[in-house]
């Protein structure tokens, strides 16, 4: 028997051999493709990281860890810069997270699917 999985998702591929956290991610993902395929979206990206840095500093756990946000996919589409991440529901400290990569990433429009 697998091990415990956090939120019971099970983790998938996409058509594109990308690994995900959920089958819901993957076909999202799937359907993303579809969408550069045709010329809806460019510039597709799985998983880009950005890191919160404030005034120059990085931001850092008090174990010395930084301090970011994992997003699902960035990609552009009609010009705007787009970072989605599909969630099954809201964890705790999603909210403060999502508020911070507003703050710092305005050059972003931020879509989340729950």
């Amino acid at each position: 028997m697998g091990g415990f999985r956090k939120y019971r998702a099970v983790k998938s591929q996409c058509y594109a051999a990308h690994t995900h956290d959920s089958k819901r991610e993957a076909a999202r993902c799937n359907e993303l493709h579809d969408m550069q395929s045709n010329g809806e979206i460019t510039n597709l990206i799985i998983h880009p990281q950005y890191w919160f840095v404030i005034n120059g500093c990085q931001l850092k756990h008090p174990n010395g860890r930084r301090v970011g946000y994992k997003s699902d996919f960035e990609y552009i589409r009609s010009g705007l810069k787009i970072t989605e991440d599909v969630k099954g529901f809201v964890v705790r400290d999603w909210p403060l997270r999502r508020a911070v990569f507003t703050a710092l990433f305005a050059d972003h429009t931020l879509i989340v699917s729950v």
